[in-house]
């Protein structure tokens, strides 16, 4: 998901509500890009459990650089369709054949089509949001009776568990999550999205964690540098942490001799009644 944020170049607006991340900053497609190398291959195989096939008709909220959109499409085929929604799309725009379609989309906001699709996806989306339980119950009405909505988020506390210290970063996981938190991100946004998928009246309400181990130095690696220098104006401009330390900080995330555990991504799946 994309979209103006309000901790941008150093300056931090106050607004609670705006998305964390600007993709006007110049290494924005480099973290998504990070991003999907950390949870790709594990969405996609949940997505091939669900049975997504010839045919299917899917809403990608959030498409971001497109990797699960370029996955869906091979998946469903000519016959199939996604619909691929974001703040912003221009990264999307190589994508933009059948069966693949494009709109600018603001879930907060806008309606989606009603009873048109198979599938709602949508991966780190809503626990940046004010009112997440509204926008799943768009994407709800979006679905057919009888499709599915898939929707992921994390619960943070297992990041930077590592086998070398059990308060390995400590200090820059409590002082970054601080700073999003005031953009009203969500911690525990995975476990809100399952409540949410079961107060809306969805059938055959589950939910499953998964995390990743993360080499230093890796691709996996270098999405949490991306993260970490993203904050770093506003980590120093609020005194939560000093140059020196996030300078440490990102050697130790440089570093191929560290490994730690990712987030959990929580996966929440409910099924609209046929």
């Amino acid at each position: 998901m994309s979209d103006v944020g309000n901790i941008t170049a150093g300056h931090h607006t106050g607004h609670e509500g705006d998305y964390l991340f600007d993709p006007a900053w110049n290494r924005e497609s480099e973290r998504l890009r990070a991003n999907e190398s950390l949870w790709d291959q594990g969405t996609v195989e949940r997505l091939e459990r669900l049975g997504v096939g010839a045919g299917w008709s899917c809403l990608e909220v959030g498409a971001g650089q497109g990797s699960i959109v370029r996955w869906m499409a091979e998946r469903v085929g000519p016959t199939g369709r996604i619909l691929a929604a974001d703040l912003d799309i221009g990264p999307l725009k190589r994508l933009e054949n059948p069966p693949v379609e494009l709109r600018r989309l603001d879930v907060r906001t806008d309606e989606l089509p009603g009873a048109a699709f198979d599938l709602v996806h949508a991966r780190m989306v809503l626990q940046h949001l004010e009112d997440p339980a509204t926008a799943v119950r768009r994407m709800v009405r979006a679905l057919r009776p009888g499709g599915v909505l898939f929707v992921e988020d994390t619960d943070a506390l297992t990041l930077f568990r590592s086998a070398a210290s059990e308060d390995f970063l400590k200090d820059v996981h409590t002082a970054a999550y601080q700073v999003m938190e005031q953009t009203g991100y969500s911690m525990r946004g995975g476990h809100f999205d399952h409540r949410a998928a079961l107060d809306v009246g969805l059938e055959d309400v589950w939910a499953e964690g998964r995390a990743v181990m993360v080499q230093g130095g890796s691709l996996r690696a270098r999405m949490y540098v991306l993260w970490l220098e993203y904050l770093r104006p506003e980590l120093l401009a609020q005194g939560l942490l000093t140059e020196e330390r996030v300078d440490e900080a990102v050697r130790a995330m440089n570093d191929p001799a560290n490994h730690w555990l990712s987030q959990v991504l929580i996966s929440t799946y409910g099924r609209k009644p046929a």
